[in-house]
């Protein structure tokens, strides 16, 4: 083999390399491909390149992504978590980024690539050879108008050696930067303004994001007291605070009311005073009151089926009543443990005293019952005071 011909594999071997290297996923691999042409153009040091994708708002993908992250914010705000729906949100605009970029390229060539050297540009594609422009080449730059729908590329205009050329370029990251640069013919100088406007998007989002934190999960103040029946709030999630409430420990024995999860909304619960005993539970007075003992079932609410028979009869209408003498009932049911758990609260900050679990030891048969309906325990009131009557003294 003759110098000739080394020197020429040589130089064949430094294309490819360069030609993979700027086609790398690797930005400082496809920077360093882009700076040997530059150098070998003598355009000096490449000092930002600019590497094309898709529109953001790329059809079918954009739409379908907006509808169904958008859906799920929907149902997300509906069950009145709108923290998680504000998290959710996000992935539509991470979702149009990533996919922009990660998607091939539509454009002639594949993925385009513009460095920005001090001397001009050096325009690399996947599968096309590079190309080095001087700054005195650089014509014109054509913004594409804005047709719905339609993907129309912008057109950088150079001077060739015989009639000008037109080559298209795609959406590109940075574009101001890059539009700004081929205007000043030079590589444009720092842009902070984007990084203050990135921090104060950021900022916002995480004052709202605190806002809707402390919407959803703190407690909500109020001023004036409701009536004693009219207390389920302060039960509901995330609760509230009466500020006009007793305060805690203010005095002997504290005044306690009950509130149990009855068909979704919390209901006052009143027990019987035991016989000779005194007791602070059920009070009258609302200003008095100072914990709040709500009662709901479970996460795991049931447990064993016990030897308790309920027996009822139906007539004309839907509810079973128990069997009277003789009577032969149309429905026997047993009756099944059920396990509550009691969180008591000072009803005027909120703040959680203390959580009990406890299993329902009343299997009294209800009243009434209709056809769909089982047989639960209950809470007796003894269970209740047992529970519930060291807190008040």
């Amino acid at each position: 083999m003759t110098d000739a011909e080394a020197q020429s594999g040589t130089h064949g071997n430094k294309e490819g390399d360069r030609a993979r290297a700027w086609r790398s996923w690797s930005a400082s691999r496809r920077r360093r491909g882009l700076q040997g042409e530059a150098t070998d153009a003598g355009l000096g040091s490449v000092r930002m390149v600019h590497r094309s994708r898709l529109p953001l708002w790329t059809r079918p993908f954009a739409p379908l992504l907006t509808a169904v992250v958008g859906g799920l914010c929907l149902v997300l705000v509906l069950m009145r978590n709108p923290v998680a729906a504000l998290c959710v949100a996000l992935l539509i605009p991470a979702g149009l980024f990533a996919y922009a970029t990660a998607a091939p390229s539509r454009l002639r060539g594949g993925r385009q690539f513009i460095a920005v050297c001090d001397g001009g540009l050096v325009i690399a594609h996947e599968y096309l050879p590079a190309r080095a422009v001087p700054w005195t080449q650089v014509q014109e730059w054509r913004t594409a108008v804005a047709r719905p729908g339609v993907e129309q590329p912008d057109v950088l205009v150079i001077e060739g050696e015989d009639e000008e050329t037109e080559i298209p370029v795609g959406a590109v990251h940075r574009r101001g930067d890059l539009v700004r640069a081929l205007a000043r013919r030079s590589p444009a100088p720092p842009n902070y303004r984007r990084g203050v406007s990135i921090a104060a998007a950021m900022a916002v989002f995480a004052g709202l994001l605190g806002w809707l934190a402390h919407w959803q999960f703190d407690p909500r103040h109020e001023e004036a007291l409701p009536s004693i029946d009219h207390l389920g709030a302060a039960c509901d999630y995330p609760g509230v605070a009466y500020d006009g409430a007793a305060a805690y420990d203010s005095s002997r024995p504290r005044q306690l009311v009950i509130y149990q999860k009855t068909t979704g909304d919390y209901d006052r619960h009143t027990i019987t005073e035991p016989a000779n005993t005194s007791s602070a539970i059920s009070p009258e007075a609302v200003d008095k009151v100072q914990l709040i003992a709500c009662v709901h079932r479970s996460d795991d609410p049931y447990g064993d089926i016990t030897d308790t028979r309920c027996e009822y009869v139906y007539g004309d209408g839907t509810a079973g009543r128990p069997v009277f003498g003789q009577q032969m009932p149309d429905r026997v049911l047993n009756v099944q443990i059920v396990h509550y758990v009691v969180d008591v609260y000072e009803l005027r900050t909120h703040r959680k005293v203390t959580s009990r679990r406890v299993d329902g030891d009343d299997m009294t048969c209800p009243g009434s019952l209709t056809a769909t309906e089982a047989v639960y325990s209950q809470i007796s009131d003894t269970a209740f005071h047992r529970l519930l009557d060291p807190l008040t003294r």
